[in-house]
């Protein structure tokens, strides 16, 4: 690594959510911090080894060129410390599978966990009740306990609970499901999201052809209800609060590298990791702005390859050294070794290469930086593999035959043919909110909320409010440069969210969460031609439509008023991510 280049200082807002929240005592320096991480996670290596990684991971902390999520800064060096981020977990159609459930969801809201839950194996409501001679009352009504768990649970480190419920969109409570958080303002501890079980496709031909459609239960038709008054549910939903997402289970599971193995059910509360039951994954970014380089702005490919080799080895470092919260959970990782290594701060590096968000050039950079990265994640993983072995339940020639392995190069598939994979993935784009406040750069792969905005909050009974300027527009004002191409969420169209999407996602082998904001007069009609355009290439879609909660604390400002404030305002990030829980503090 380059020794010149000055250590990273986070400042700020951001230097207060650190101390805030990522350190281990009062006081506790960003550099102090980062010997305690790098040597926690350092202590999975064997012999003379240790040293020489801690001092590598030490490096890449310390110069923010990789940014691990929260838990890691938090739980380091703790005697107990749980370090991971994501949890799915299962449930059954019994009482006593409702109770492991909700005890799960406790043990591990509690270590600072989210946890995601498809409750679509629970029979639904009216359902006769064999051994009873009663009724169920369905699969909301595991999740009105869940959530009402969450209420008085208070997660580790003073983070809420987070929580994704979601509900096949064949289930029998599926009209209900939808109702439950809009209508009638429940469910307000989770992300609720429609799963497509089958593929999407088919559903939406019978939309157009004005079909049936059936609703299941371990495989009898319990129901039917019109296709496109169902569709139309779920889009006047979205379009009034953001909610219900909508998660792609087909092609989730279609592309998965488990696929023999073991089926994908629910994503994590924010949507960006696919998981089996008691399946976990730890997620971290390289800081992408720490690698342009020169005064014609250029990647420095070979320090961003160096940097995912040490960020893959350092992920599956932290599965070795977490102390896990069930041990149905210690297994499943130990056996699967899933990592999610992301990227935050895309929009800056865009910026900083005089790239507009939404231009042809953009799109084409983002392709390219993407596959760089899950080029060298599936390389990493395999040098691993030969260091350590693969993880326990990798079958080389079931793996290869993976949808998303068949993207990959023929030298790295032969690669993994010979040595096999360490981690049976590795990427995904996590919201990364707080974290990149920190950092002081844009969140995962989102544009700039805007140039600059106005942040208001309450003070007492008093609403205060202070314009904030994005540092990098901040520093190319001052530096006479060009400021044209910077853009914000709002002047982007729908369109181009979902571009940016689908490009990340084609060489992601997890998930790419990432918030499609959308302007409060869209009809029902463009945002629905839309999703059946892009879900099918996609593993979930957010929405947020602008003004759909109350007291937004974010205004954005035109470019033109934004330079005006440059130099008197604060300078800062927003944070935007796409976990309207706000609880996905990756």
């Amino acid at each position: 690594m380059k020794k010149d280049i000055p250590y990273f200082e986070p400042v700020g807002f951001g230097a207060d959510i650190f101390s805030q929240r990522y350190t281990a005592y009062e006081g506790e320096k960003w550099l102090e911090a980062c010997r305690r991480v790098a040597r926690h996670v350092a202590t999975a290596e064997s012999g003379s080894n240790r040293v020489k990684v801690e001092e590598e991971f030490f490096e890449q902390l310390a110069h923010n060129r990789f940014m691990p999520g929260g838990r890691i800064w938090y739980g380091s060096g703790k005697a107990k410390g749980q370090l991971l981020n994501c949890f799915v977990i299962p449930t059954h159609d019994s009482r006593e599978g409702w109770g492991r459930t909700v005890s799960d969801s406790i043990v591990i809201s509690g270590t600072g966990g989210g946890v995601g839950i498809n409750c679509s194996p629970v029979r639904p409501r009216g359902h006769p009740v064999t051994g009873t001679g009663g009724t169920a009352t369905g699969a909301v009504s595991l999740m009105e306990i869940v959530n009402a768990a969450g209420n008085v649970i208070k997660a580790g480190g003073g983070r809420r609970t987070a929580l994704m419920l979601c509900l096949d969109v064949n289930h029998g409570d599926i009209t209900e499901f939808l109702d439950k958080k809009l209508d009638l303002k429940e469910l307000n501890n989770a992300n609720v999201s429609v799963v497509f079980n089958e593929d999407p496709e088919d559903f939406f031909e019978k939309v157009r052809n004005g079909k049936p459609f059936d609703l299941l239960f371990k495989g009898r038709v319990v129901g039917t209800i019109p296709a496109a008054e169902l569709w139309d549910r779920i889009i006047t939903n979205a379009l009034k609060g953001g909610e219900p997402g909508i998660l792609n289970g087909y092609y989730a599971n279609k592309m998965s590298n488990i696929h023999y193995y073991a089926k994908l059910v629910s994503t994590n509360p924010c949507g960006e990791i696919w998981m089996s039951p008691y399946d976990c994954c730890w997620l971290g970014a390289v800081v992408l702005p720490r690698f342009v380089q020169g005064v014609s702005p250029m990647i420095d490919w070979k320090m961003l390859k160096d940097s995912i080799f040490s960020s893959i080895r350092f992920l599956d470092n932290v599965l070795t050294v977490n102390n896990y919260p069930l041990p149905e959970i210690a297994g499943t990782c130990n056996n699967l070794r899933r990592i999610g290594l992301g990227i935050m701060g895309l929009h800056d590096t865009l910026l900083m290469m005089g790239l507009s968000y939404n231009s042809p050039e953009s799109l084409e950079f983002v392709d390219k930086i993407m596959e760089f990265v899950k080029d060298n994640s599936y390389l990493a993983s395999v040098e691993l593999a030969k260091e350590r072995g693969a993880f326990p339940v990798f079958d080389k020639d079931k793996f290869l035959k993976s949808a998303f392995v068949k993207t990959l190069k023929p030298t790295i598939r032969k690669a993994i043919a010979e040595f096999g994979m360490r981690n049976c993935a590795t990427n995904t784009i996590a919201p990364t909110g707080t974290t990149a406040i920190v950092c002081g750069v844009t969140s995962g792969v989102e544009p700039m909320f805007a140039p600059a905005y106005e942040r208001r909050w309450w003070v007492g009974d008093t609403r205060a409010m202070e314009v904030v300027v994005h540092p990098l527009l901040e520093k190319f004002v001052k530096d006479g440069k060009d400021v044209s191409h910077f853009q914000g969420t709002y002047d982007l169209s729908m369109r181009d969210h979902f571009e940016m999407q689908r490009i990340c996602q084609r060489h992601t082998d997890n998930a790419v969460s990432k918030t499609i904001n959308i302007k409060s007069d869209v009809s029902k009609e463009e945002l629905s031609a839309l999703y059946m355009e892009y879900l099918p290439e996609l593993k979930g879609v957010t929405i947020y439509p602008d003004g759909s909660r109350e007291n937004q604390p974010l205004t954005p400002l035109s470019l033109a008023e934004a330079i005006e404030f440059v130099g008197t305002a604060s300078t800062g990030v927003d944070g935007k991510d796409s976990c309207k829980s706000g609880a996905c503090d990756i």
